[in-house]
C-alpha cells in the first residue's frame, strides 16, 4: 500500500510477457468505478489513476477537522489477445493505495511519487505557527494512512508531532485593535491547514444588476411620479475582503505559496465559516534580507452571492 497525491499524476506501470492486452478494474472506497482495457503490443501497460480517483474526493470543512481521503484498489488482468480477448495470461496484478488531495512540486526528487511510507509525518512545511493569544488549534499529521489533527490548547507554545518527532513552535500573536481572521485551506499534502491574518482588513461589496424601461402610463394617459421608469432586475452582490498577515518569518513563504495554489479555502468570521476564493493571483515572496519585516496582503472573495438565490 502507498500514500499518493491525486493532484499530480500517479502511474501504474506493469509488464507481462506474451500479453496482448490488459484490463484495469479500479475500485474507489470499495466500489468498482472504472473498467479500462488497453492493448499491450509491447507487453507493457501504463494506467494513470490519480485523476480518476480524485473525482471521488471532495474536501469539505465546517469547522471540524477530519481525515479526508479515498481508498484505491486496482486489479490488472492480462489477456493473450487484443481488447481483453483470448484467455487470461498468468496472475493478475493487484495494488492498493490511499489517495490524498495533494500534489508534488515539479522538481521533487521522489520518483516513486509516494510519501510517508513509514512512521508518521507532519503534513505542513512550517515549524512556526502564528496563533492569537487564547486560541487553540491543530497540526495535521499522517499516521497509518489517515490524517490525524494533533490539537494544542489556548496556552500551548510548542507541540511535538509525528514519528520521528517534529517540534512545532506556537508563536502567540498579542491582542490588537484588529480581530484576527482565520483562513483554513487544503495544503499540498491534502490536509487542512490554518493561517491567521491579524492586521488591517477591509471589506468591500461589488453589485451587479440589469435595468429595463418600464411603461408607467395608465390606461387614462397618466403616470405616477413615484413609480420607477427604469427598474432594476437581477441585482446581485459579491463580497470581498483584503487581509494582512502581520509580521511573520520567511518560513511562511511556503505556506503562502500553498495557500495561493490551494483550490479550496475557507474563512472564519465570528462563529461562521465561509467558503472563499483567492482573488489575488500573484505574490512576491519576501525575505528578511530584502524586506526586513515581512507582511503579506491578499484579497479573497466569498464563493457565493450575498443574496441567497440557490435553486
Amino acid at each position: 500500500m502507498a500514500n499518493i497525491f491525486l493532484r499530480s499524476p500517479y502511474y501504474e506501470y506493469h509488464t507481462r510477457a506474451s500479453a496482448q492486452s490488459a484490463k484495469l478494474q479500479l475500485s474507489i472506497d470499495g466500489t468498482l468505478r472504472y473498467t479500462i482495457v488497453k492493448n499491450t503490443p509491447t507487453n507493457a501497460v501504463v494506467f494513470e489513476i490519480a485523476e480518476l480517483a480524485r473525482d471521488y474526493l471532495d474536501i469539505t470543512y465546517n469547522g471540524t477537522y477530519v481525515s479526508q481521503k479515498v481508498s484505491i484498489t486496482g486489479e490488472i488482468i492480462w489477456y493473450t489477445a487484443a481488447d481483453a480477448g483470448g484467455s487470461v495470461s498468468g496472475t493478475s496484478v493487484v495494488f492498493t493505495h490511499e489517495g490524498f488531495d495533494g500534489y508534488w512540486d515539479y522538481y521533487n526528487t521522489n520518483t516513486a511519487k509516494k510519501f510517508c511510507e513509514t512512521g508518521s509525518c507532519i503534513l505542513q512545511d512550517n515549524t512556526n505557527m502564528y496563533v492569537p493569544e487564547n486560541e487553540s488549534g491543530f497540526v495535521p499529521v499522517l499516521a497509518s494512512g489517515n490524517i490525524v489533527y494533533e490539537s494544542f490548547t489556548s496556552s500551548t507554545t510548542s507541540i511535538a508531532v509525528g514519528n520521528p518527532s517534529t517540534t512545532v513552535t506556537i508563536k502567540r500573536i498579542p491582542c490588537s485593535k484588529y480581530t484576527p481572521i482565520k483562513i483554513t485551506f487544503v495544503n499540498k499534502y491534502g490536509a487542512l491547514q490554518d493561517i491567521y491574518f491579524d492586521k488591517k482588513h477591509v471589506e468591500t461589496l461589488t453589485v451587479k444588476s440589469e435595468q429595463y424601461k418600464n411603461n408607467n402610463l395608465s390606461n387614462t394617459g397618466t403616470y405616477s411620479r413615484y413609480a420607477h421608469q427604469y427598474r432594476v432586475l437581477n441585482k446581485t452582490g459579491n463580497e470581498r475582503m483584503q487581509l494582512n498577515t502581520g509580521y511573520i518569518d520567511e518560513g511562511h513563504n511556503e505556506v503562502m505559496k500553498q495557500l495561493m495554489l490551494s483550490e479550496q479555502t475557507w474563512m472564519k468570521m465570528g462563529t461562521e465559516y465561509h467558503p472563499v476564493n483567492l482573488v489575488t493571483n500573484s505574490l512576491s515572496f519576501k525575505t528578511s534580507v530584502n524586506d526586513k519585516l515581512i507582511n503579506y496582503s491578499i484579497e479573497v472573495e466569498h464563493a457565493h452571492e450575498h443574496i441567497d438565490r440557490v435553486r
